[in-house]
């Protein structure tokens, strides 16, 4: 048996080229109609190929090739054609002769629009696709072609006619993500088309891309490629629950709107099949809590998935989907989503009288040579949760990172610390550092009352206990790291604030029954979390 190891684009030595793509233009409804011409002769001695690229789209300019494959070892001959992306609708063309071989690898490379955060990837990726010359016109490249890629080789190896080893991949490929046969081949799926097979192909991309960069997702998709080439299946469990944790979340608070937006945004279609369901089943299946439909609405399961952080976590089935049974539903408060562009993490936001807050612990990993985040205790988990822990000088932005209002601020010295109140610091970009000001606004709304105790703290309470989390604000925190050493608990939250008092920073400190402003007892080395707010 042949080895069957990744297939990689090398020098050749006879590169026969050609970019036509002068021909009639393809339209997005052309693209996934194949058109069968069964030749008698294995050989292809005119062709073209064009589609679409799709991870999300391939921009403008990225490249195409055409790859011959020897029609018994699929080993590439040498002859390649190639062309580029003519737009970004991903949308492709290349014609070609002299092709012996009807069998030919589709391969694209170059930048494409992610889904996660709405914008052009910040590295380029590479897809390929197996397709035969004689019984296709139109070849769509997407992370599904991609995925099988290596299991088609390795059937053909193994005796797999061409037919038979494309079948066979793409139901184990499915099987993998936890979605039944789509009934529709790899090549004619489309992003933006209804069904569910195309749905299933825009939850996949969302999946595999969740809260991975490029350099991650190629890693992803390799790893998959290349265990599901071994044996048909992926048993990679850390990653699969990774994957999972980060769909149920997103899922859970509404986030996978904040994808769908941003796709529609791109303004290629006016609608997009229901891929949300697909995601849904996806962790619901890692997590053990099988199907939720009508015939079982109301029914409870529990997170059996040892590698999960949600484990143990109740989920109860409701209108076919399963929602966390602690999620609360009587908040006073409108709900919303951003994404931070820097990195790509969704966060849902509350708008609570006029302010619009985070409604969750800003989780953005400052690193710089003067100062840096950090996870509490240095354990990942509870960044996940609680979001990062952040130094004065990291708070203010004092390596200029975003704005020069805090530069050299933070470092054992006021003497640069001429920033205004509300000034941006280490917060996305239309948003800022809540003031003392803010701060007490979100308090007296929520149903605080002001009391004075001396002249250093400033505390609002309210007998019944401040209201903020009816409100939806969902206050996490403690576990605050004092300059003096050691940690708060978590009865209370403390967040910076960006107010200033005889020169010294200040922090808000949320707990069950009151909360208050303190200027005291914090320095520059001490950490506190960071809630943001709209500008």
């Amino acid at each position: 048996m042949k080895s069957y190891s990744s297939i990689i684009l090398m020098a050749l030595l006879f590169v026969a080229c050609s970019d036509n793509i002068s021909g009639s233009d393809i339209t997005r409804d052309d693209a996934t109609k194949g058109e069968a011409t069964p030749l008698e002769n294995p050989s292809v001695d005119g062709w073209k190929i064009s589609g679409f690229s799709q991870k999300g789209p391939f921009v403008t300019g990225s490249n195409v090739s055409i790859l011959e494959l020897d029609s018994l070892t699929f080993d590439q001959t040498g002859k390649i054609f190639k062309s580029t992306i003519r737009s970004d609708e991903g949308d492709f063309s290349v014609s070609g002769k002299g092709f012996p071989s009807p069998y030919a690898m589709v391969q694209v490379k170059g930048y494409y629009r992610n889904e996660i955060t709405g914008k052009r990837s910040s590295g380029p990726l590479t897809l390929n696709a197996f397709t035969d010359l004689r019984n296709r016109e139109k070849v769509n490249v997407n992370l599904l072609t991609h995925l099988e890629f290596e299991r088609v080789k390795a059937l053909v190896y193994n005796g797999k006619s061409f037919e038979e080893a494309k079948a066979q991949a793409e139901r184990e490929v499915l099987a993998a993500m936890a979605m039944n046969e789509a009934g529709e081949s790899f090549e004619d799926l489309d992003i933006f088309k209804s069904g569910d097979g195309n749905a299933k192909l825009l939850a996949i991309s969302v999946l595999m891309q969740s809260n991975v960069n490029v350099a991650g997702l190629t890693e992803r998709v390799g790893k998959f490629s290349m265990e599901l080439a071994e044996n048909g299946s992926w048993k990679d469990s850390a990653t699969r629950t990774e994957i999972a944790d980060w769909a149920c979340e997103v899922s859970q608070r509404g986030l996978l709107v904040d994808v769908r937006n941003n796709v529609l945004a791109w303004k290629i279609s006016d609608t997009l099949p229901d891929f949300e369901k697909f995601v849904d089943v996806f962790w619901a299946d890692n997590y053990g809590l099988g199907i939720c439909s009508d015939a079982n609405a109301g029914d409870t399961a529990v997170n059996v998935n040892p590698l999960s952080k949600q484990n143990g976590e109740k989920f109860i089935c409701k209108n076919e989907r399963w929602e966390s049974a602690d999620k609360k539903s009587n908040y006073k408060s409108v709900f919303g989503t951003m994404t931070d562009a820097r990195d790509g993490q969704m966060y849902r936001t509350v708008e609570i009288g006029d302010q619009v807050w985070m409604a969750e612990n800003l989780n953005y990993d400052y690193q710089t040579l003067q100062t840096h985040s950090v996870c509490y205790k240095s354990e990942s988990g509870e960044c996940d949760e609680f979001g990062l822990l952040y130094p004065l000088a990291a708070v203010i932005d004092s390596a200029g990172l975003f704005g020069n209002e805090g530069v050299g601020c933070g470092n054992g010295s006021w003497s640069m610390c001429n920033y205004s109140e509300s000034l941006r610091g280490v917060c996305p970009e239309g948003w800022h550092l809540p003031s003392e000001s803010e701060w007490f606004q979100l308090l007296v709304y929520t149903g605080g009352t002001v009391v004075v105790p001396d002249v250093e703290v400033v505390i609002y309470k309210n007998v019944q206990g401040i209201n903020v989390d009816e409100y939806g604000f969902n206050s996490l925190g403690g576990d605050a790291f004092y300059a003096t050493g050691g940690f708060a608990s978590r009865e209370s939250a403390v967040y910076w604030a960006s107010s200033r008092y005889e020169n010294l920073p200040s922090t808000m400190e949320i707990g069950t029954e009151n909360a208050g402003i303190n200027y005291t007892g914090w320095g520059f080395t001490s950490l506190h979390y960071v809630r943001c707010v709209k500008d």
